[in-house]
């Protein structure tokens, strides 16, 4: 059993936005050599989330507007009182919503099979990337990163 490590790294505009990144994961597949087995997308930070679902414009647009009817950026969110935190940085953003899009609408990994040196999804299935916090101020100045693990053969 042979196992593939790769980071991936993304620069994302604004929040509540869904990246496209299964040309690169298919990349990392290649780079592999790894022909059957499984591969695991997992975000590396806490506002991000991953999706598989259909690359389709008004699609991705009820995505984010269902989530900012559930979930809207202006609200009474704990987590944005940063006066009251005892641990938060001084340049900490207000985006206690953005925690919770991707808690509650993301996953925190996504696994699916490879079969073949090919990822087993379907015709119109597409892996996304989702930022619910738009370009991160702080030090990775909007640069977001995952993981993606292939483990097999």
């Amino acid at each position: 059993m042979r196992h593939y490590l790769k980071k991936g790294e993304l620069i994302t505009q604004k929040s509540d936005k869904f990246y496209d990144i299964t040309d690169e994961i298919k990349t990392f597949v290649v780079e592999s050599e790894i022909r059957e087995g499984h591969i695991l997308i997992q975000p590396l930070h806490t506002t991000l989330g991953v999706y598989l679902n259909e690359n389709e414009k008004f699609l991705l647009d009820d995505f984010t507007n269902y989530l900012s009817m559930q979930v809207p950026r202006e609200g009474n969110y704990g987590h944005d009182n940063i006066e009251k935190r005892l641990d938060c940085p001084k340049d900490e953003p207000k985006n206690g919503s953005s925690h919770l899009k991707s808690a509650f609408y993301s996953n925190p990994s996504l696994s699916l099979v490879l079969s073949n040196g090919e990822l087993c999804i379907g015709q119109w299935q597409r892996i996304f990337i989702a930022e619910f916090d738009g370009p991160c101020p702080r030090k990775h100045k909007g640069k977001r990163q995952y993981l993606t693990s292939i483990i097999g053969e």
